[in-house]
Parts: C-alpha cells; structure tokens; sequence
C-alpha cells in the first residue's frame, strides 16, 4: 500500500471525531463545515475513486456510529466520496501543482455539497422545500467546506500531494 493509504487512515479516525464534537460550534443555520469532505476529496485527488469511497464510507460509518445515524451517514459519505473522485487526476496526466490544488477544492465541495444534501433531505424529509435543502442548506455546507479546505490547504499541506 502507498504511503498515502496509511496517512488517509490515519487521519480518518481524528477527523471523524473533530467533525462530530467540534465542527457543530461553527455552524452557520445549523450547517457545519465538513471536515471529513476534506480528507475525502484529498482523498481523491492523492489516492484514487475506491480509496476515496472506501474513505467515504467508514467515515460516515465511524460518524453514524457516534450520532445514530449510521445507514445515511454511510451512504452520504460513500456517494460524495464517489463525487469527490470526478476530480481525479490519470497518473499518466503530469499535472501541476496548482491544478491539483484546485482539483482538491472543487472535490472537497462538491462532496460537502453532495453529502450535506442528502442528510437535510434524510433527517427532514417535509420539514423544507428541496429548493432550500439544495440551495441553502448545500449551499452553506459547500462554502464553509471551502473554507476549511483552504485553511487545511494552507497549514497543512505545505507540499505536494504526492507521496
């Protein structure tokens, strides 16, 4: 396995645990940030579309586990995993830096979007109009993702996302 398997599984389990007790504290219209879209869309962009899926799935599994919501939590988590891995980059594609920064911030959202969807219409099915589970509610999720995935980008990740 490659080096960045063993750093994603590393991660998943911290990650899965700062999303759960300390990501609700910066909710926006009780939207939180999705820290687990992050590590899914690095995911994707470092490791591939079953990786990224796999990483999907047991972080909304271990997240299911802590809140009670397994069966959504897994099945958001692995389809924004699956979305997340649109953006992946062939390995025969000599990319640069920047266009897998870019890569890695359109993943991150649009699997925060993806899954934050699909849990508002899971939770509230006749509670709100689909125009504003999507629009809003994804919405917020998407941005505030953006912007922790920017944050990771910049502390973090320092420098490439190869091994």
């Amino acid at each position: 396995m490659k080096a960045t398997t063993f750093r994603i599984a590393a991660l998943l389990v911290p990650v899965t645990l700062m999303q759960v007790f300390l990501m609700p504290n910066l909710s926006i219209l009780h939207v939180s940030p999705d820290a687990l879209a992050v590590l899914v869309g690095f995911t994707a962009i470092s490791a591939g579309r079953n990786t990224s899926m796999l990483t999907g799935f047991i972080g909304g599994m271990l997240m299911g586990i802590l809140t009670g919501q397994m069966g959504l939590l897994m099945l958001a988590g692995t389809i924004g995993g699956f979305m997340a891995a649109l953006f992946q980059i062939p390995e025969e594609c000599h990319a640069t830096q920047s266009l897998k920064t870019r890569r890695f911030f359109l993943a991150s959202t649009l699997c925060s979007f993806t899954s934050s969807t699909i849990m508002t219409a899971g939770l509230n099915p006749l509670a709100l109009s689909p125009a504003y589970r999507i629009a809003v509610l994804g919405g917020i999720g998407a941005i505030l993702t953006l912007l922790l995935a920017i944050a990771a980008r910049v502390l973090f990740m320092k420098k490439s996302f190869a091994d």
